[in-house]
């Protein structure tokens, strides 16, 4: 989460007369467990548009490991390798209260490099390594059977567009809440990538979601706590492959708590959940609502640019997202 001044009009008020003068924008954490990717649940942007003219843009890359194998009377699934994601986003204030964004981005799915380093992970912080040190290192295999037909087989490694993204924000001109606002997001996906690699959807997807942010009341006046939140809806056609499974509609939602440690420091600890879109599977990667944990910060390298990092697992008791994660992005706005 990164704590970014306030340019968007609409917001001024409610933050100009804190010690602080920021709000809180939540880590840009994304759920790569590959069956998921089809769907593309939106990260966040925060509670802020930008002030009309003003422009960001965000560079990010993200890396999660993942190890599951199971097989029932009906179903067999395998997920064994790495998932890679990079985008760009490009937000653009253009009206009071308004903004839209672009977003682009690229996936690669790979052998586990970093098996080794995530074994010798859990074992320092005393998480169960789930059979990663009973099977072979660096191995790609992403497989999914019903009814005695292979869906997906992926063994070589993938690299493709993802997704292109369209988007709005709009933010609240009066809120009764003594809080810095509520943003109302929607963005469309449009169809990209190769849905046979897992790379992106043949379908389109419409998300709609609601963000806020502000400061914790046990510490109101500080700026030095503060929390962020998310709650929003996906809807989407159905992946050809898995269209048997396949639902329409995902829930998500993100709560994050954030410590300002320095001027130019902040840490945070973030929950990101969303529900299954494929409830019809009894295969808990597919099945399993996610839940992922977000542990990071952001460092402000100058005014206009700022750097956060953050380091992801799932909750150990959901299988839908990736055991662990690597998150990076920088943020930069032009003069």
């Amino acid at each position: 989460m990164v704590l970014w001044p306030v340019t968007g009009a609409s917001i001024n008020q409610a933050v100009e007369t804190t010690r602080w003068g920021t709000i809180a924008v939540p880590l840009r954490l994304v759920n790569l467990n590959p069956f998921h990717l089809l769907y593309g649940v939106p990260a966040s942007s925060g509670s802020r548009v930008l002030a009309p003219d003003s422009s960001e843009l965000i560079a990010s890359a993200d890396l999660a490991s993942y190890l599951y194998e199971r097989t029932s009377a009906a179903e067999s699934v395998v997920m064994d390798g790495e998932t890679h994601r990079l985008a760009l986003k490009w937000r653009q204030g253009f009206r009071e209260h308004l903004e839209y964004l672009v977003e682009v981005s690229a996936v690669a799915h790979t052998r586990g490099v970093f098996d080794e380093f995530i074994e010798d992970w859990h074992a320092l912080v005393g998480l169960p390594q789930g059979r990663r040190n009973k099977v072979p290192h660096n191995r790609l295999a992403i497989r999914y059977s019903d009814g005695g037909a292979t869906r997906i087989d992926i063994r070589q490694d993938r690299f493709s567009l993802s997704t292109v993204r369209f988007g709005l924000g709009y933010a609240l001109p009066d809120w009764p809440l003594r809080n810095d606002g509520l943003a109302i997001r929607a963005d469309l996906k449009l169809p990209a990538g190769n849905e046979a690699g897992i790379a992106g959807s043949g379908g389109v997807s419409v998300s709609a979601w609601a963000e806020t942010s502000g400061e914790i009341p046990l510490y109101a006046g500080s700026r030095r706590w503060l929390y962020a939140t998310t709650l929003g809806v996906l809807a989407a056609e159905r992946p050809a492959g898995l269209s048997d499974i396949a639902g329409r509609f995902v829930f998500f939602g993100r709560f994050g708590v954030t410590w300002r440690a320095m001027r130019r420091l902040t840490l945070t600890v973030q929950l990101d959940v969303h529900s299954s879109p494929y409830r019809a599977s009894e295969m808990a990667p597919l099945a399993d609502p996610a839940v992922m944990i977000g542990f990071g910060g952001a460092w402000r390298l100058t005014e206009r640019t700022a750097f956060e990092v953050a380091v992801t697992e799932d909750d150990a008791g959901h299988r839908s997202a990736p055991d662990i994660g690597l998150h990076m992005a920088v943020r930069w706005t032009p003069q």
